[in-house]
């Protein structure tokens, strides 16, 4: 029997199988949407970046918001574990079990800490010198966290958030222990006050981490090779500041190679120099290329390499793609979103199939969000569209709901509206035309 998304069994299939939230995914019916191969040689740029340095390389990587940029790190870390087996790849997760929207520096190298320390656990067996390094590490911890050890000194208290979170010592794995408390403490920096954190990391802590790098080098004769994403999250520009200005001699006290994520529209505006002059040239992720228009025009293969994968081939008609398409802005998140809430209208319309008025009722809330933008913002991105400068101006149209692209072209950067936000700003300019 052919799929039809009227059904209701249909339809939870063909969601199941788009999920736009976390990195595309390399295994068929895995539940996630498979990763499409894109074009362009980012992969090839990030390789030489980090190979050419040894064992030091320092790399940024940025790109709007959605772009895909965790699911081609994890893509290279998957194809470079194979390829290069003496390395140890580590990919560190600043929104696992966090909000990193306000991270701090410290609240990034707690992280560090944290999946580094995971790591350990496929390193076995451990040696002396790893339970000195343990124990060593969770006194520090309990000593610079303000823990409070009971009388007998088989538990010990901290406060999160205002909360008492007690940690048992006596009868509990100690490998456990600390991975509690380092995981506990990462998530308290991420998403607490600043006024409620503990401060800057102190050196002994950074001492700490590198000890445990040398440590799993010699274990698994690999050197570390570091990936902090999600990164990118921070909106807070005092706190993005911090971690990519403020806190790099930490970062380059590390032993490891580190590749790190990084706020867009903070390496293309007036942190750019300072960022540069201690990263190199951040390592962009484009957008994908669009079709020419929403009703005409070639519909680049990335588009219809998504639909195969989540097997919606049947249900979605090459008119609705191509509308779907243009209108995520080459964002590949927008698109697999667009993709579900598209298959949701038809379902509800009693359509077999996402028909062109399904794609359009979709696109159509989607630009509802750009109604709440001022007279200023729409101003900026006329100038921005009509002179094709201007972006260390633009943070604000650089986050989320995107109303600016920046996309290569004949060998720069290049400008342009977001499709979303292209009925709103022809409004704006005709309205300017209109003699007072």
């Amino acid at each position: 029997m052919a799929s039809s998304l009227r059904r209701l069994d249909d339809l939870r299939t063909a969601l199941g199988r788009l999920n736009a939230e976390r990195p595309a995914d390399f295994t068929p019916d895995s539940g996630r949407t498979m990763r499409a191969t894109r074009d362009g040689d980012f992969l090839n740029r990030l390789d030489l970046d980090i190979t050419s340095r040894q064992h030091k390389a320092r790399v940024l990587v940025t790109g709007q918001i959605g772009v895909g940029k965790s699911s081609e790190l994890l893509h290279y870390i998957r194809l470079a574990r194979k390829d290069t087996p003496g390395r140890l790849w580590i990919y560190c997760d600043l929104e696992k079990e966090e909000h990193p929207e306000h991270c701090g520096p410290t609240g990034v190298l707690l992280t560090i800490f944290r999946d580094c320390w995971g790591i350990t656990q496929s390193l076995q067996p451990h040696d002396a010198e790893f339970q000195k390094l343990r124990d060593e590490t969770r006194t520090r911890l309990v000593e610079w966290l303000n823990g409070r050890y009971s009388d007998d000194r088989t538990r010990v208290t901290f406060q999160f958030g205002g909360m008492d979170f007690p940690v048992g010592l006596a009868g509990v794995d100690p490998n456990r222990t600390l991975a509690l408390i380092l995981g506990k403490a990462a998530q308290h920096e991420a998403v607490s006050k600043p006024s409620e954190r503990f401060g800057i990391a102190p050196d002994s802590l950074v001492n700490l981490l590198n000890r445990l790098l040398e440590w799993m080098a010699r274990r698994s004769g690999g050197m570390p090779v570091l990936f902090v994403d999600h990164v990118d999250k921070i909106r807070n520009s005092l706190a993005a500041e911090e971690v990519l200005v403020t806190a790099t001699p930490s970062w380059e006290r590390l032993a490891a190679s580190l590749v790190m994520t990084a706020p867009f529209e903070y390496t293309l505006g007036e942190l750019r120099n300072s960022i540069e002059s201690r990263w190199g040239r951040p390592q962009v992720l484009y957008p994908v290329e669009l079709p020419p228009s929403p009703t005409e025009g070639r519909i680049p293969e990335i588009y219809r390499s998504i639909v195969r994968d989540a097997r919606l081939n049947s249900t979605l008609p090459e008119p609705s793609l191509r509308f779907l398409a243009y209108y995520s802005g080459g964002i590949l998140r927008q698109f697999v979103q667009f993709l579900k809430e598209a298959c949701k209208e038809a379902h509800l319309a009693r359509h077999d199939v996402v028909e062109l008025t399904d794609a359009k009722a979709v696109v159509h809330t989607a630009e509802q969000a750009y109604l709440s933008y001022s007279t200023q913002d729409l101003e900026l991105l006329d100038e921005i569209c009509r002179v094709g400068t201007g972006l260390g101006e633009a943070a604000t149209l650089l986050r989320s709901p995107i109303g600016l692209l920046v996309v290569p072209g004949d060998g720069r950067i290049q400008l342009r509206a977001h499709p979303l936000a292209e009925a709103s700003l022809q409004r704006f300019q005709a309205r300017r035309k209109v003699p007072a």
